[in-house]
This record gives structure tokens, C-alpha cells and sequence, in this order.
């Protein structure tokens, strides 16, 4: 619970210097640069734990899965985030856990009862407060974010399939390197410009922030319950309204507090209604005495 609070608030930070740069670079080029110095800090760490040698040995299905899952919703993620309001993109983003209970139902053959379909419903319901799609509101970045939650639900999903065995270093390293790809496949559509100090800085902060975020989040849902530790994520609604209108001026309307409050109760309930389950299978598991 504490890792993933913990992360949440360093993928805020991650997320706040990105847009400001994002100001003035593409955002390709950020995704890349900042993708570089992801690598080198956790393969620096990878070096200092003596982790490295299993680097090769992980490059397991799963394992790539989840780094191609994670780079395509980086890409969708910064391309919305510098141009949506903060708290309304993570808003949307944060449909990801009821788009991986219904990817986990679809694709796994996962149980998943009335009550959670219709909690997975109420959750995208909200999306359509945020979105707003009439042709006088409509938000097509708000689409976009929301292609971001589906490719985060995927790397959840293939994270659920990575051995034990794997350091958590060892997949944060992957998924680091596959962003920087993919930031650097995005330049051949952008005009790049070398940044200035303060830009580097920023990159710089939001690599290291990013890179330390992610391991704590790996960290997270490994070996756990995860309904148990899942909710801490909305923490992350929290931390992006606080920077969003410190750092941004940012206040959303209405419809979006009202979108926002529709995600995280699916969210929310969907977690309860799982934890619910599987505490009744483990009792059944258990042989009476």
C-alpha cells in the first residue's frame, strides 16, 4: 500500500515536469530523452544489486509484453497530458483497473459477476462526463487518454504473468527501454531542438522520478492481494487536482469532479467486489475441521 501511494506521487511529479516541458518540445523527443536516462538509472542500479546478469535470461513473453503495452500507453499518455487538464487526464486514465477486469474476463475466462460488470459500466459512464461528446464539447484528447487506460490495463494484465523469479528491476529496465523506442520512432514525425538547461533539467527530474515511480509500482502488485492494495492507486487522482492547480491554475468543471467521482467509485467497488470473491474461494479451498 505504501509503494504504490508512494509511486503515485512520483509519477505525479514525473508527469508535471513533463508537461511543462512539453510546452516547448514534442513530445516524442521528451518520451525519448527522458527515456535514455530511465535506462541508464536502472541499469546503473541493476549494476549496483549485481541484477544484471539476469537482464537477458528475463526476456520472457510476459516481460515483453508488458514493456510493448507500457511504451504504446506512454505515448498516448504524454500526447494527451500536454494538452488536457491534469486531473481530468488521470481521471480517464484511471479506468485502467475495470479495463483490466473486463480484458481479465474476456481474454483469462476470470468470473466476474453482475455487480462488477455494472460497476465497470458506472466507471466508463464517467469517461462520458470528461469526454463530453457533443459537437460543441467534445474532447478528442480525452479518447486518447483513454486509449492510454486500455494499453495500461494490457501491461497490468502481462505483468500478472511475469515469473517471480524475474527481479523487479530486471522489467522496469525493459519497459524503460521500450519507451525510449518508441519516443525515438515518434522523432521521425518530429522536428527535434536540442533543449535548454532548464528543459534538460526538467527531463532529468521526470527520468528520475519516473524510474524510481515505477519500481515502487512494480513492487506494488507483486505477491499481493491485489484487491487489497489496488484502491491506493487513486491516490493519483489526488496528487495530479493538487499539481494541477498549484503548479497549472487548472480547475475542472462540474462534469468532470462528476466523471471523476464515477471512475473512482467503479474502481473502487469493482476492487471490494474482487476481494469479496476470492476471500469466498479461499474459504471454500479450506477443509473443515
Amino acid at each position: 500500500m505504501l509503494a504504490l501511494s508512494f509511486g503515485m506521487a512520483l509519477y505525479t511529479v514525473n508527469d508535471t515536469c513533463v508537461k511543462l516541458v512539453g510546452r516547448e518540445l514534442p513530445f516524442g523527443e521528451i518520451i525519448f530523452l527522458r527515456g535514455i536516462l530511465s535506462v541508464l538509472l536502472l541499469a546503473g542500479a541493476l549494476i549496483f544489486t549485481g541484477q544484471w546478469r539476469r537482464v537477458t535470461r528475463s526476456a520472457s513473453a510476459p516481460v515483453l509484453w508488458r514493456s510493448f503495452f507500457d511504451a504504446l500507453g506512454t505515448i498516448m499518455f504524454v500526447a494527451a497530458l500536454v494538452r488536457m487538464n491534469f486531473a481530468e487526464l488521470v481521471a480517464v486514465v484511471l479506468t485502467s483497473p475495470l479495463l483490466l477486469t473486463a480484458l481479465a474476463a474476456i481474454t483469462l475466462g476470470d468470473k466476474v459477476g453482475w455487480r462488477r460488470w455494472i460497476a465497470i459500466c458506472v466507471g466508463l459512464l464517467g469517461t462520458v462526463f470528461i469526454v463530453k461528446p457533443s459537437p460543441q464539447a467534445f474532447d478528442v484528447w480525452a479518447l486518447v487518454a483513454l486509449s492510454a487506460a486500455f494499453f495500461s490495463a494490457g501491461r497490468d494484465l502481462a505483468t500478472r504473468h511475469i515469473s517471480k523469479d524475474i527481479p523487479t528491476l530486471v522489467v522496469s529496465l525493459y519497459g524503460a527501454i521500450a519507451i525510449m523506442l518508441a519516443g525515438a520512432s515518434l522523432g521521425l514525425f518530429e522536428n527535434w531542438a536540442w533543449p535548454t538547461p532548464s528543459q534538460w533539467l526538467g527531463i532529468a527530474v521526470a527520468a528520475i522520478f519516473l524510474g524510481i515511480g515505477t519500481y515502487f509500482t512494480v513492487l506494488a502488485f507483486r505477491e499481493v492481494d491485489i484487491p487489497t492494495v489496488a484502491p491506493f492507486r487513486y491516490t493519483l487522482l489526488f496528487w495530479s487536482a493538487l499539481s494541477g492547480y498549484l503548479i497549472f491554475r487548472e480547475v475542472p468543471d462540474r462534469w468532470a469532479f462528476v466523471g471523476a467521482a464515477l471512475i473512482a467509485f467503479g474502481g473502487l467497488y469493482t476492487l471490494h467486489r474482487e476481494g469479496v470473491r476470492r476471500r469466498e474461494i479461499s474459504a471454500r479451498a479450506i477443509p473443515p475441521t
